[in-house]
């Protein structure tokens, strides 16, 4: 078999050449936390505003704003929050070709093609784009669910080949929406039930997402648009604007329609018939979780298809003057998977893959089955072992009184299933009034809290179980964020949320006489099963600090620090000794996404002082894994920070500092297949890759993956991207440690992890203590109960 990527080189660059002008930012200052963002909101209106690849380029020390001469040049100012830049044209401009190797001129060349080759699909009358930038889709359904349709399409990005030139990566996508518009009357409560949601645009020929805003006052046929120095009915403006002949869709459409208001990328609202609106349906929402399972996309799938988008659609592209092709035969990765590493569990027990001679897929199978094994067998067990502390469970009465009693049963075989010490698990139970109380997030949380304060709790750990209640698909659990951020404040417990969902729907009642007894329902036992076992390892030990196994593999890093950032909370998890010392620290921050010089500065020295002393040796390689982005002021924190711990003699005095981003998703992630060619011209044979496979596309990036044969997973393994933004680590290293990092598979041992667990005890953290509450509303809100009371 050979390892066959998604990667496909671009022919025809040697006669594409181009020139961009640079220009001078003016008022903004480059020690404001703003200035990034600000850059960056420069380039999004002037692309947009220009319809031109507006990019920046770092030369001579300087940040330019580079725009490519065939545009024309760009307004002399640019209107911000609270400030204006002005653009100054430096005198300077660069003009390059693209076959060359000169990764400086990468991400400028990179931003040129993507843009231009994007041209010619926008006017392929097959294709149509939710919005700037984003995947193309076939405007014939692939397939019909009921009342959705599910369209195909593919993204694809620019990447540069490592022998010089570029290529495109192209995977493919997917997209379920309703085969059915929006009601041609709705009322007004039906359109802000959907308000935000979005929805397929089907504007004649031009199809496109829009973000539903309202619904408007007017019908489709009342004049309400201006053009050309009349007002006309929306009707009228999509006739005069459609390409002609017009379509049915417009020229059938009612004057008598419902009209929504939308808006896209710019401030203005505008306007579209319902009768041209489809919502799509997220796969988090009920309609789309139907049908989740169908989307996505086995390997050999996704193979073929990808191959046959290239030929008919990529085959020959127009850039201007220049006829470009993407290569029929996509890129092979010629690398050896990273072996799993060793890892120790209780009593210094070691687990290896063990030699592998010819089934390399079935001995990294056997090692993650003995993952779990090991876990269960008496005399093991968990690193890390200790008696748990005291423990509360605060449950619904409701449950109380029902399956309450047996659900505890069940879920404390399932924690002394994993972990045998002494006292086991036995939490005091805190019943809250649900019964009387709305199951709402204003309801159950003053529920819940006056249940705590009445019982006078003593510091600890807690599960709180909770009813879910209606929201907006991927919208934030309010509940959970105020439960994990408020308990430990309030209360002093360290806290975990749990639903009612799962257990309501596994047991059922049994009446023998007066007595009533609950029982798992037999269709319901393997879920529950899974369930509680989830809940046990996940919520309770984990939650508890108990670290199922460590690495007994060495690092290539002497300490690893990973760092997330989401809604102005940052997570910093630091690693040492193989996990032997693992500590996390959350800090609120006034950035949401970038985190300043003096920020990161501070939280490294913090996190650094709390575990110094218990380094068997001091420091010399550290390593940064960025989940995401990594900023400027964040590597120059970074610097600052291992320059004061030298100072302090915490870190040996040669220090060495690697920072890498891992980039979760992408627009078009690489994808490597496994596959093998038949000589009679019979189809492949396509597989997911073996875990551990790795490429290398660049001397500072490359691709691992953490998941793929034998773990079985839906769909295709999705390689992490491991970028080195700063540092002199080989990429190799890089990704080495990461894979290994990831075969901590806390949350399942038996399986495969995607994130290294430097990100997941980040992500994990930032989950629930990241997402947004309103505070007010459990403080002033007049809730259903209270106002019965008044009454």
């Amino acid at each position: 078999m050979v390892t066959e990527t998604n990667f496909f080189r671009i022919e025809g660059l040697e006669a594409l050449s181009t020139t961009y002008h640079l220009y001078q930012i003016a008022g903004l200052h480059r020690d404001s936390s703003e200035y990034y963002a600000n850059v960056q909101g420069i380039v999004r209106y002037l692309s947009f505003k220009m319809r031109a690849p507006v990019t920046t380029f770092d030369m001579e020390g300087a940040s330019f704003l580079a725009v490519p001469a065939a545009f024309g040049e760009p307004p002399d100012q640019v209107h911000l929050v609270r400030t204006v830049a002005l653009l100054k044209h430096s005198g300077k401009e660069i003009e390059f070709d693209f076959t060359s190797v000169c990764p400086r001129l990468d991400s400028i060349r990179m931003r040129y093609l993507q843009f231009m080759l994007q041209n010619p699909l926008w006017r392929d009358s097959r294709l149509w784009q939710p919005g700037t930038g984003e995947p193309f889709f076939f405007k014939r359904p692939e397939r019909r669910y009921g009342n959705t349709d599910l369209f195909e399409g593919f993204a694809m990005r620019v990447a540069p080949n490592p022998e010089g030139g570029f290529g495109l990566i192209v995977d493919l996508r997917r997209k379920l929406v309703s085969n059915s518009p929006l009601p041609l009357s709705p009322s007004r409560q039906q359109i802000n039930a959907l308000k935000g949601r979005s929805c397929l645009y089907k504007m004649g020929n031009q199809w496109f997402e829009i973000s539903l805003d309202g619904l408007a006052d007017i019908r489709a046929g009342e004049p309400s648009i201006p053009l050309n120095e009349k007002v006309v009915s929306l009707n009228d403006y999509l006739t005069i604007n459609s390409s002609k002949p017009i379509p049915a869709s417009i020229s059938n459409l009612s004057p008598d329609g419902s009209v929504i208001y939308y808006r896209t990328n710019g401030p203005a609202q505008k306007s579209a018939p319902t009768a041209l609106c489809h919502l799509v349906e997220d796969t988090h929402s009920r309609e789309g979780a139907m049908h989740h399972r169908k989307t996505p996309i086995e390997p050999h799938e996704r193979h073929r298809k990808v191959n046959r988008i290239v030929d008919k659609i990529l085959k020959r592209i127009s850039v201007g003057d220049v006829v470009l092709s993407v290569s029929a035969q996509a890129e092979r990765a010629d690398t050896k998977p990273f072996e799993p590493p060793n890892l120790r569990f209780g009593s210094d027990t070691i687990l290896s893959v063990g030699r592998i001679n010819h089934d390399a897929c079935a001995a990294i199978g056997q090692y993650g089955r003995n993952r779990l094994t090991l876990l269960r067998k008496e005399g093991i067990g968990f690193f890390e072992k200790s008696p748990l502390d005291r423990q509360y469970f605060i449950m619904p009465q409701s449950v109380v009184s029902s399956y309450g009693p047996q659900f505890l049963k069940d879920l404390q075989r399932a924690v002394e299933d994993l972990y045998r010490e002494e006292g086991g698990y036995s939490p005091e139970i805190i019943p809250f009034d649900d019964v009387n109380r709305p199951r709402d997030f204003v309801g159950q949380s003053r529920a819940i809290m006056e249940a705590v304060e009445g019982f006078r709790v003593n510091p600890g750990f807690a599960i709180v179980m909770v009813h879910r209640f209606d929201r907006r698909p991927r919208s934030a659990d309010q509940l959970a964020a105020w439960t994990v951020k408020e308990f430990p404040i309030q209360f002093n417990l360290n806290a975990a949320v749990i639903h009612t969902e799962v257990a309501a729907k596994a047991y059922v009642s049994k009446g023998h006489g007066n007595d009533t007894s609950y029982r798992v329902k037999v269709s319901e036992r393997g879920r529950l099963s899974g369930y509680l076992r989830n809940v046990a390892l996940n919520k309770i030990l984990l939650t508890n600090g108990k670290w199922p196994f460590i690495l007994d593999s060495p690092l290539h890093a002497d300490v690893v620090i990973g760092i997330d950032v989401k809604n102005n909370t940052a997570a910093f998890t630091l690693i040492a000794n193989g996990g032997k010392i693992i500590r996390l620290s959350m800090s609120s921050s006034r950035q949401k996404e970038q985190l300043l010089k003096a920020q990161v500065e501070k939280y490294i020295l913090e996190i650094f002082h709390k575990d110094a002393s218990y380094f068997s040796e001091r420091p010399r390689q550290i390593a940064i894994h960025r989940d995401g982005h990594v900023w400027p002021s964040e590597i120059e924190g970074l610097k600052e920070a291992c320059q004061q711990l030298s100072k302090e003699e915490l870190i040996d005095p040669d220090w060495r500092l690697s920072v890498v981003e891992i980039v979760k998703s992408a627009k078009a992630p690489l994808r490597l297949f496994e596959v093998k060619r038949s000589e009679n011209g019979q189809k492949p044979y396509v597989q997911n890759p073996l875990v551990g496979t790795w490429a290398q596309t660049g001397p500072s990036e490359g691709f691992v993956c953490t998941t793929g044969r034998p773990f079985r997973i839906s769909g295709t393994a999705h390689p992490l991207r491991v970028k080195r933004a700063s540092g002199s680590m080989s990429i190799k290293r890089c990704l080495s440690d990461v894979f290994s990092l990831s075969c901590l598979t806390w949350t399942r041992p038996e399986g495969a992890t995607r994130l290294p667990l430097s990100l997941i005890l980040c992500n994990r953290s930032l989950f629930d203590e990241a997402s947004n509450y309103d505070r007010d509303a459990i403080d002033f809100a007049n809730d259903h109960f209270e106002k019965e009371m008044e009454l």
